[in-house]
């Protein structure tokens, strides 16, 4: 096997097209609504280019599947499924364990209290396994306020789940280039 190196896990993986709405492998995916017949009307190339742009604003957690007719490589994970799990167990099950192992292993690190409230919402993308983006809402017992946090969780049915990172979801208005080291705990 190849050899490996540190850090891989936390790298933001660009966006890269699968196929288009004509495709039946596309019509799988109940998050693509956008047609042809929409406008504006964006080239391929120009959607690679906005998918690539919210990849990078939000690291890949905020993606608006509304704006693509296209299929790329990052996905909207269905909680009502059971893509990655046996039933009777859903996604949405899949979800809350992870978010709450994730949160788990922040609060011990951390040395914080915050209590899970609830599942929001996940994309992923192929990686090993998945590479879960989680978005999960938290209780704050220092101020009793419901706040976001965020997860990166690579996970496979085959090996135990690698926990990337959990932090409280950024502030859109702070602008970074760069990921903290608290943002990659766990690498």
């Amino acid at each position: 096997m190849g050899e490996s190196f540190e850090g891989w896990t936390s790298w933001v993986e660009d966006a890269y097209f699968l196929c288009t709405p004509e495709d039946p492998e596309c019509l799988k995916h109940h998050y693509i609504t956008r047609t042809e017949k929409d406008e504006p009307q964006y080239t391929v190339d120009e959607e690679i280019a906005m998918m690539n742009e919210q990849i990078e604003k939000s690291e890949g957690f905020d993606i608006d599947f509304s704006l693509f007719r296209c299929l790329f490589n990052y996905h909207l994970v269905d909680p009502d499924d059971t893509d990655f799990v046996e039933e009777p167990e859903t996604t949405k099950d899949l979800m809350k364990r992870l978010s709450q192992e994730s949160l788990k292993r922040y609060n011990e690190e951390e040395g914080t209290g915050f209590e899970f409230v609830k599942f929001v919402k996940a994309n992923f993308h192929y990686s090993s396994g998945f590479m879960f983006l989680i978005t999960f809402q938290v209780l704050d017992p220092s101020d009793d306020e419901e706040k976001l946090f965020q997860a990166r969780v690579r996970y496979s049915s085959r090996f135990p789940a690698q926990y990337v990172f959990c932090r409280p979801k950024p502030d859109p208005e702070v602008d970074s280039d760069e990921i903290s080291e608290e943002d990659v705990k766990g690498v």
